[in-house]
């Protein structure tokens, strides 16, 4: 039935953050998650209806009128600014995305190591992008993509999966920890990546996971009460993962995952798949340094 499944739909999202959607007019809030006084230290109840500086303040809700103003929105979400800690808490960092009316606030912690800077990722980007340029076969780039991808990550397995005539796929390049048993060359069923997440992955450059096994909190209201629907959580890095997906990645042992698509032609030839054995934080600068290096993958593969 995994075909059938709204996965864009959720209602919910991983319990590491937290979400706000805003009427776009205004930016009133409409729904919020239920986790929100354990993250921005407010209950639901206090946030509905109320304008966004209650929880950003005037010069973060200043910030959000500049960037729906001067940013294309709807393809996906951007780094908006980091709400310093309330006392006892933790550094947020703040991205926003627009979706059928609507804009979509994700909070998570920063979960920035102290010495590193965002020019360190530059540098390790711009060394990783000049290493893809010079592969000279397939089999090559694709190895250089998960020798890069690790590098930046430090997860245990970083893998190219990539997709045959008839969907199914099939383990191209892998990039592992010592000790590791190697899934190079392995094949994989079409159905076990089911449609709808095809889809999805046409249209984001990454899809963070940080503990599969870590719960889930719904949106309240779980529609958005104004139009009715449900809020579409495509560009949602917190979107709640599907029950199916998280016992899958149980059953093999792995406790996060990352994943970033290889597109060529419009459709989707491959992915990038990364696991880990034990919980792991994503920062913002990780998933952006990410997200670049499957835009040059999928530009230089062609």
């Amino acid at each position: 039935t995994c075909d059938s499944e709204p996965v864009h739909t959720p209602g919910c999202i991983q319990a590491h953050g937290a979400l706000l959607v805003l009427r776009l007019g205004d930016l009133r809030i409409l729904q919020v998650s239920e986790n929100t006084l354990r993250h921005l230290g407010q209950q639901p109840a206090q946030l509905l209806g109320q304008p966004v500086d209650r929880v950003v303040g005037a010069s973060g809700a200043t910030r959000l009128h500049e960037m729906l103003a001067q940013v294309d929105l709807d393809r996906g979400p951007s780094y908006a600014f980091t709400l310093p800690a309330r006392p006892g808490a933790v550094d947020l960092d703040v991205c926003v995305h627009t979706t059928q009316g609507v804009a979509v606030l994700e909070f998570e912690a920063t979960g920035r190591d102290a010495t590193a800077t965002e020019g360190d990722y530059f540098e390790r980007v711009k060394s990783a992008v000049s290493r893809l340029l010079c592969a000279g076969s397939v089999r090559a780039f694709c190895q250089q993509v998960t020798d890069e991808v690790r590098g930046i990550t430090g997860l245990d397995r970083v893998m190219v999966y990539r997709f045959h005539a008839d969907l199914h796929g099939e383990v191209f390049a892998e990039s592992r920890q010592d000790g590791l048993a190697s899934w190079l060359g392995l094949h994989y069923p079409a159905h076990d990546i089911p449609l709808p997440a095809r889809e999805i992955f046409k249209r984001i450059w990454i899809r963070p996971l940080p503990d599969a096994a870590g719960p889930l909190v719904e949106l309240l209201p779980l529609a958005n009460p104004e139009s009715g629907q449900a809020l579409n959580m495509t560009h949602c890095a917190l979107r709640g993962a599907s029950v199916m997906y998280t016992e899958y990645l149980a059953n093999m042992g792995v406790a996060a995952s990352l994943t970033m698509p290889i597109m060529r032609d419009g459709e989707l030839w491959g992915l990038i798949a990364c696991h880990h054995a034990t919980p792991v934080r994503f920062p913002y600068p990780v998933r952006a340094a990410c997200e670049l290096l499957a835009w040059v993958a999928s530009l230089q593969l062609k």
